[in-house]
């Protein structure tokens, strides 16, 4: 089995999810798209007259009331809340490495090991610039993957432009800006090893669902 790779895009408050399961095929090669708790980031949307506040795990809203975290507020600055939280939840029925049906539930927050270890849904190196404390937004050319990184992990085998330095990500091409505001980022489930699952076959130390998701937000 190969993993499942994901697309989660939020536009003002509506949410599309969209996946994209292909089948294993022989030139398959496992992806070293990890999730590292170290490049967790938070950013404030503000376009179109909306507020609310994004963490690059999966999750949007204020999940603990905190004074620097926002629901989602219209319009903005008037205190009228629509929305407290907005999360994604992965679930699967699978058959685990003992051959017994099993039932996962992952979550982008709030989960984790009794020795603290994260088992949530967690963001991919290469896709902020790990020297603020943003996540990579359009309007903010300093929050990009820089050039010392080698630019946007998933563009660094374009052929003309590797890794696309000093350029936007963006849903609709490269320095296409057709939203206020766009956030882009890329987590992943394979810290989730609370059970004896292997999603993919070919890479036995992944754990999960064997999800990598892509997620944009605009407003």
């Amino acid at each position: 089995m190969g993993m499942f790779k994901l697309k989660f895009y939020s536009s003002l408050l509506i949410l599309f999810l969209t996946a994209n399961a292909s089948a294993q095929v022989l030139d398959y090669t496992p992806s070293d798209f990890r999730g590292d708790q170290n490049y967790r980031r938070f950013s404030n949307i503000e376009g179109n007259n909306i507020r609310a506040t994004i963490f690059n795990s999966g999750y949007s809203g204020n999940p603990n009331g905190q004074a620097n975290y926002f629901s989602y507020e219209w319009p903005k600055n008037t205190g009228r809340i629509y929305i407290a939280l907005i999360s994604f939840w992965a679930s699967g029925e699978v058959v685990d490495n003992s051959g017994k049906t099993i039932h996962l539930v992952e979550m982008p927050v709030y989960k984790s090991d009794p020795s603290g270890n994260t088992w949530n849904f967690e963001p991919v190196r290469g896709f902020i610039n790990p020297q603020q404390q943003e996540i990579a937004r359009s309007d903010n050319k300093n929050s990009w993957p820089q050039d010392y990184q080698g630019g946007w992990r998933n563009k660094r085998t374009d052929a003309n432009d590797p890794g696309w330095p000093g350029s936007w990500n963006g849903y609709f091409g490269k320095n296409i800006f057709n939203a206020d505001q766009e956030f882009y980022f890329v987590t992943s489930d394979d810290k989730y090893k609370r059970y004896p699952y292997t999603p993919d076959t070919t890479d036995l130390t992944r754990g999960g669902l064997g999800y990598i998701v892509d997620v944009r937000t605009m407003a």
